[in-house]
């Protein structure tokens, strides 16, 4: 990498800096071992993160209370039993003591179909829960998502300043020795040195920015400082893969966990305004009685049965109706609103990815590699005496700053991915095994039509 370096095999350098500098070359020239560590995938963080939230606890709760009330819906009312005991016998018959007189039982029947809506009410309510707590588990997953590329591309830019400085300190200690050698003024020395000195200022900023991003990320997946997890190395930023077909996405729009939510919502309040008007006829109740008196100078007892029924004359349920029926306006124009978000947010983050996408791809050909080609060229040069300091300051500067832009561009675009699963209401990991089936599939139509042409 540093074969520019490599002027000090002229005959003028003493053999000390020739060793000194041979080390410096082999240094960056040679890729320095990696220590084998296990990688910290976004599936992986998305996993734990489910795992640990409290917004996943606080969602299985909703859904444990909506079963409860579906269960509890069905369930005939109570019936009701009433004992009496007096004296009135005891006083028909010139005595004293008191005696059981009557015996009741009353059932109340829900003729007017108020179960059923009561069912349907908690079945959708029940539903809209459900979906709630996948939709939850895709703003989780692209939260999760951010935090992830933003520790990546801190991660990314903290090597890169080390990178820099490592390039920075090797410029120095070569400046220096050239100077002493009489090869290179001390003005030249000095810029030299203020590129070490920025390089230095990169790094720290890189390490503060790094600390950061990893406490963020290390909260938000319930690591605590110290732990193996909580040392564990990401994945490096890479372009990202193929854009899926807006289309499709938008044709799996009305399956969204928050259009689902809302519209089970819409559902259960449709469903209420029933219930409501079943209502406003109270259940019967059916009694059944038995009563023991004197008649005839003789102990009798006597049964009977009867049915009640309340009169609706001063409360008709008008204004519960009328609540019920505003709750359904409420909720169908939110769901209006929220398609018409959905789509519009989907669009713009597919055009958006798009866009960042091609960036990045022109970026890399038409920007970065060009610096890249330049830097090293550039380095070569001045090692020959062919370019002035300025030429290779500018280049150290443009090759960095190209890079780091580069880098920049693949985290957007990798952001932009997950708000675009998020507006599409696709999660990480589904999305994911339907992308490694369908390359099996397209993998194992490949591999029969080779053998359908062999034949």
């Amino acid at each position: 990498m540093l074969n520019g370096f490599y002027w000090l095999g002229q005959k003028r350098c003493r053999i000390n800096n020739q060793v000194t500098m041979f080390v410096l070359v082999l240094f960056f020239v040679t890729p320095m071992p990696v220590l084998a560590q296990a990688l910290w995938t976004l599936e992986d963080s998305i996993q734990r993160a489910v795992e640990i939230a409290p917004e996943t606890r606080g969602a299985k709760a909703l859904i444990r209370a909506r079963e409860g009330a579906l269960k509890q819906a069905g369930v005939w009312p109570n019936p009701e039993v009433e004992l009496r005991a007096d004296d009135s016998m005891s006083k028909d018959e010139g005595g004293s003591g008191t005696d059981f007189t009557q015996f009741a039982f009353s059932q109340p029947l829900p003729l007017g179909g108020r179960l059923g809506h009561q069912r349907n009410v908690a079945e959708a309510q029940l539903e809209a829960a459900r979906s709630q707590r996948q939709y939850q588990q895709v703003r989780l997953e692209a939260q999760v998502a951010q935090h992830y590329h933003n520790l990546q591309l801190a991660t990314e830019r903290l090597r890169l300043a080390e990178l820099r400085l490592q390039l920075a300190s090797a410029l120095q200690a070569a400046g220096q020795q050239r100077e002493q050698a009489g090869e290179l003024s001390r003005l030249e020395r000095l810029r030299l040195d203020l590129i070490r000195e920025s390089a230095q200022q990169i790094l720290d900023k890189s390490e503060g920015k790094a600390s950061e991003a990893l406490s963020q990320f290390r909260t938000y997946l319930g690591f605590t400082t110290g732990t193996a997890e909580a040392r564990l190395q990401l994945t490096p930023l890479k372009p990202f893969d193929a854009i899926p077909v807006l289309a499709l996405l938008q044709e799996s729009l009305s399956q969204h966990p928050a259009m689902l939510a809302v519209s089970q919502r819409l559902a259960a309040a449709q469903a209420e305004v029933r219930l409501v008007r079943a209502e406003r006829m109270p259940d019967p109740t059916l009694s059944l009685f038995r009563e023991r008196d004197s008649l005839n100078g003789r102990r009798q007892d006597v049964n009977g049965i009867g049915i009640g029924f309340t009169l609706p004359l001063w409360n008709r349920s008008s204004g519960r109706i009328s609540a019920a029926r505003a709750q359904v306006v409420q909720i169908r124009s939110e769901l209006q609103a929220l398609e018409r978000d959905l789509s519009s947010r989907l669009q713009q983050s597919h055009l958006h990815l798009g866009h960042l996408v091609q960036q990045g791809k022109h970026y890399r050909n038409r920007v970065f590699e060009p610096a890249q080609q330049v830097f090293d060229l550039t380095r070569k040069a001045y090692a020959n005496g062919e370019v002035e300091i300025l030429s290779l300051i500018d280049a150290n500067n443009t090759y960095f700053d190209t890079r780091e832009r580069y880098l920049e561009l693949l985290q957007e675009a990798w952001q932009e991915s997950a708000e675009l699963r998020l507006a599409a209401g696709h999660r990480f990991v589904d999305e994911k095994r339907a992308g490694e089936q369908t390359e099996e599939k397209i993998n194992a139509q490949a591999i029969a039509a080779q053998d359908t042409h062999h034949e």
